[in-house]
């Protein structure tokens, strides 16, 4: 059967790419550090994935499965896996991408060594922009000095954009079997074509795009920033819930309408836009069945609120583009008066100096005094519609 390896067991490794590997036939291997869940993984060999909407539930069952203890005692068979894998994908989290480099490397040294000239692209699901470099240059150092010609050759490293909403799993989610995954049934993955080496196998719902840039700003742009402003002006609000949130139509108008501006600013770069896009999250984003939480929506400020990141980033782009920028001011001050974050408490311009980001809003000082004016609103207890009507 054809090999595939994933680093990362959880949400999006075995709620999104372990389903996609499994359907496109291949048995899966998944390396995590958590040797309980590796442990777990091996004695069932599968594992549920549960459907939720508003309105309807289904699950289904991942096979040909089995789990490889991450931990540093074990990198021979790590290395072991990777070397035969004809498929790869990361699912880890951002921060921890420069740990598993020298991992990766090993194994990769160890494809070379046994003479395995096929080419491996690995799927770094992290909605990163600039993964795949990134991730280029983490490895190289541990690559052994006779291979380094071919791990630029064969080795591909392609950012990805992930679509799937996969919230925390709950106990009432896993319903007794902690393997089990509770999502939505979005499924497609994009790839970045331009850094793929031979052909990505045909893997229904896996596709590859150049310009890769588009993709993935689309879905930071627009899914993420969108994410971020219902949890930000949820939060402000009082809800605990993303889909309270967006059925809030004073919230649902400004998610919007910062899409809109988000979307006209890529069609601006890109040259191309689908609008539909928009409206299809407003139907995903209200998915009550998925239980997902304000608080982690928001969390991680200091990341959020960073140059390149879903709020800023979206307003650095509508700026250049001479587009309206004061949702993108209502949202940042909603997130400086968000609660449970290890920022929280500090002043708007001491988080946003800590995000990096204060003097992007400084070289604007009409939008600078559009967020202190709205900051000092929510402080002062000022309701969204009242916040909405400060930018309408």
């Amino acid at each position: 059967m054809k090999k595939a390896v994933i680093y990362g067991a959880g949400n999006i490794g075995r709620g999104f790419i372990g389903q996609l590997f499994y359907e496109g036939g291949y048995e899966t291997a998944f390396i995590d550090v958590n040797k309980e869940l590796i442990n777990l993984l091996n004695k069932k060999r599968e594992y549920p994935i549960r459907f939720v909407d508003n309105d309807s539930t289904s699950e289904i069952l991942i096979k040909n499965i089995r789990g490889i203890d991450g931990s540093p005692e074990n990198m021979g068979e790590v290395a072991d896996a990777i070397s035969k894998a004809e498929i790869m994908a990361t699912a880890v989290g951002v921060n921890i991408l420069k740990f598993i480099a020298k991992p990766i490397a090993e194994g990769i040294n160890k494809r070379f060594g046994d003479e395995n000239p096929a080419p491996l692209n690995i799927i770094l699901c992290e909605n990163m922009i600039g993964a795949g470099q990134y991730m280029r240059e983490q490895i190289l150092p541990h690559i052994d000095g006779k291979f380094a010609e071919l791990y630029q050759e064969k080795i591909g490293l392609a950012e990805a954009s992930v679509g799937r909403m996969v919230p925390i799993q709950t106990e009432q989610m896993k319903a007794g079997d902690p393997l089990r995954i509770v999502t939505e049934h979005y499924k497609k993955l994009y790839a970045d074509k331009d850094a793929l080496r031979g052909e990505l196998p045909n893997i229904e719902n896996i596709a590859a795009y150049s310009p890769f840039g588009y993709h993935i700003e689309r879905k930071l742009y627009i899914h993420n920033m969108a994410h971020a402003v219902c949890a930000y002006l949820g939060d402000i609000s009082g809800y605990e819930y993303i889909w309270q949130a967006i059925a809030d139509p004073h919230i649902k108008e400004i998610a919007a309408n910062a899409m809109r501006f988000a979307g006209m600013a890529l069609n601006k770069i890109y040259g191309e836009f689908d609008f539909g896009y928009i409206d299809e999250l407003l139907e995903r984003l209200p998915n009550r069945a998925l239980g997902d939480t304000v608080a982690r929506v928001g969390a991680d400020l200091k990341r959020k609120l960073s140059p390149g990141d879903r709020i800023m980033g979206t307003y650095k782009i509508c700026a250049e583009n001479n587009l309206p920028t004061k949702f993108f001011c209502l949202a940042v001050a909603a997130a400086a008066n968000f609660k449970g974050d290890k920022l929280s408490g500090q002043s708007l311009e001491e988080i946003l100096k800590e995000a990096g980001s204060y003097e992007i809003v400084a070289k604007r000082p009409g939008d600078l005094a559009l967020v202190q004016k709205l900051d000092g609103a929510i402080k002062s207890g000022a309701r969204i519609e009242e916040l909405r009507e400060m930018i309408v």
